[in-house]
Formats: structure tokens, C-alpha cells, sequence
């Protein structure tokens, strides 16, 4: 006989940033997990690719850090 348990919800253990840079091209809001390089990003609608600008390091380490990976964003009804 197959055992039913009840699921809770699951807590996380990392996060991560997500940075939205407009495509030159034609104007989309592309999402980028926040990267910190300069590197290319690519667009999703006119698939061109462009240049973006990197993240701070160390602003993103701080905001991971004040929210504890995630944990302190959590509502606490759920913990």
C-alpha cells in the first residue's frame, strides 16, 4: 500500500539576482541572472546580442548576505 505524506513547502538555500537590461534593438526587458562580468547578453524576442555592463561583486555578496541567501525573504508563515 502506498504511504501518503503531506508536502510542505520547501525553504531555499541560495539565491540569486536577477538584472533586467532593455535590448537596443528592440526595446525588450531581457532578465540576466545578475552577471558579473562585462559579457553579452542575448535578446529572447529579436535574438541579437549586445553588450551589458557587469554587476557589482560585492553589493550583490552584501544584499545575499543581509538576506541570508534567501531565508529572510521568506514568508514567515511558511517557516
Amino acid at each position: 500500500m502506498t504511504e501518503k505524506r503531506k508536502l510542505f513547502p520547501v525553504k531555499p538555500f541560495d539565491m540569486d539576482i536577477v538584472y533586467y537590461y532593455k535590448c537596443p534593438y528592440c526595446q525588450r526587458k531581457v532578465p540576466l541572472i545578475a552577471p558579473i562580468q562585462p559579457s553579452m547578453g542575448q535578446c529572447d524576442a529579436c535574438h541579437k546580442q549586445f553588450p551589458v555592463a557587469p554587476a557589482d561583486k560585492r553589493t550583490l555578496a552584501f544584499i545575499k548576505t543581509v538576506l541570508d541567501d534567501g531565508k529572510a525573504g521568506i514568508d514567515p508563515d511558511f517557516i
